[in-house]
């Protein structure tokens, strides 16, 4: 195998490098040292103070108390952001005063590389499996179901289109954890990145067109897939486009001893092992603690009203009344949903004692007033009262909605498009 190559480059590819590479490091530390105790936690944390002060002291902004979140488009994501261009500007400008002298950085931009593959991979790895357990975009919860279709958000939409089908969510998993494997070799490398760029594509589209608050991520891990394919651009233009003969790629040597090649392949396998494995367990852990395998809660499923009484008076079900329930909605431990006569949901602690036969019901916003219901329930009713309130559900099965019971069929006379 040759060694490295050492031409030199010319100005514009020493300066774009040494962007690329500032720029790079700083989106990606701390990574691959992740696992390191506090690593991660003081790297947070330094730029939970920067960021927000760049917000205030030069873009003139209300002081900043949101940071990454389930969102990753807050105000603080796109400062950091802009903070991590600007400093990698900075660096490229004194770098370059520097290291004027330098010919070329065949070396530095090789491990470059091995970073953002391996950073690629294992993103890929990350939100591959978690489609691949459909633990990402689960199927519509009970809630979701009875929710008016129009109530819905776009990202809620898309959820739910991939969420329906573990088959399409595997598929698309799949697709994800198979592009991030070619990127794990070298010889495969442009394939994982043409892969990852088609998969990340459709992402990114996703997530402009419904919403869906990661449209910085996705669009920087497209970009990588292009930086990763970058030096092929000629040779797939030739293939593709110009009819012409693509040369071979030439591999170098960047480890010239023999104990480094040796350890690199041993440490790479353990790296590789080390995903495979985390990720499948985290996978069935993630299944049977709260995705599709997970036990269900005492009183699980949807009921409607039938009765309520309150203080002996028999309450009418008006659309105008806005503390009676019209629903109670019952799909996780300690959880439930109440949706009200106007078909506006509430969320409510609910916590069910199976030996007492009680349900103590409360809000996120009031934990100290707690109302305390004694429950029956049987295969079709279920009761929930007190000295003061009686109220009494009719259990709805789940699968007579046509989103659950229609299935899959081979033949269809005509298209069921409901």
């Amino acid at each position: 195998m040759p060694v490295y190559p050492k031409h030199p480059w010319s100005l514009i590819q020493k300066i774009s490098f040494r962007f690329f590479f500032a720029f790079l490091i700083l989106y990606t530390f701390p990574f691959p040292l992740t696992e390191v105790p506090y690593l991660s936690y003081w790297y947070s944390e330094l730029w939970h103070k920067i960021a927000p002060w760049v917000g205030t002291q030069f873009l003139h902004l209300p002081p900043i108390t949101i940071f990454t979140n389930g969102s990753g488009d807050t105000t603080y994501d796109y400062v950091l952001l802009l903070s991590y261009v600007t400093l990698a500007m900075l660096i490229t400008i004194i770098w370059s005063l520097l290291d004027r002298r330098r010919k070329s950085y065949h070396m530095a931009y090789h491990w470059l590389r091995v970073l953002i593959r391996y950073y690629m991979a294992a993103m890929m790895f990350s939100y591959g499996f978690a489609k691949v357990f459909h633990l990402q975009m689960p199927f519509p919860y009970l809630s979701q179901l009875v929710q008016p279709f129009g109530d819905k958000s776009p990202m809620g939409l898309a959820w739910s289109y991939v969420g329906y089908s573990s088959w399409f969510s595997a598929f698309t998993g799949w697709s994800e954890v198979i592009a991030g494997a070619f990127l794990l070799f070298r010889r495969t490398t442009l394939l994982g990145a043409i892969l990852c760029a088609f998969v990340t594509v459709n992402i990114v589209a996703i997530n402009f067109c419904f919403d869906v608050p990661v449209k910085l991520f996705s669009s920087l891990l497209l970009l990588m897939s292009i930086f990763l394919m970058a030096p092929d651009v000629q040779r797939l233009l030739n293939v593709f486009l110009l009819n012409k003969p693509a040369e071979p790629r030439v591999y170098y040597s960047y480890l010239p001893k023999r104990w480094m090649r040796i350890t690199a392949i041993v440490l790479k396998y353990l790296y590789i092992a080390y995903m495979l494995i985390s990720h499948v367990e985290n996978g069935k852990y993630g299944q049977a603690r709260y995705g599709d395998k997970r036990p269900k809660p005492p009183l699980y499923g949807i009921y409607n009203t039938e009765l309520l009484v309150r203080n002996n008076d028999t309450i009418p079900p008006l659309t105008t009344d806005t503390t009676r329930w019209r629903q109670v909605i019952i799909q996780f431990e300690k959880r439930a949903q109440v949706k009200l006569m106007n078909d506006s949901i509430m969320p409510y602690n609910f916590v069910v004692d199976t030996t007492l036969k009680t349900a103590t019901v409360f809000s996120n916003t009031d934990t100290l007033h707690k109302v305390v219901l004694n429950y029956k329930t049987d295969s079709v009713y279920l009761t929930l009262s007190n000295d003061s309130l009686y109220y009494r559900f009719k259990k709805y099965d789940h699968n007579n909605f046509r989103l659950v019971n229609r299935g899959f069929r081979w033949v269809n006379e005509y298209p069921y498009n409901r």
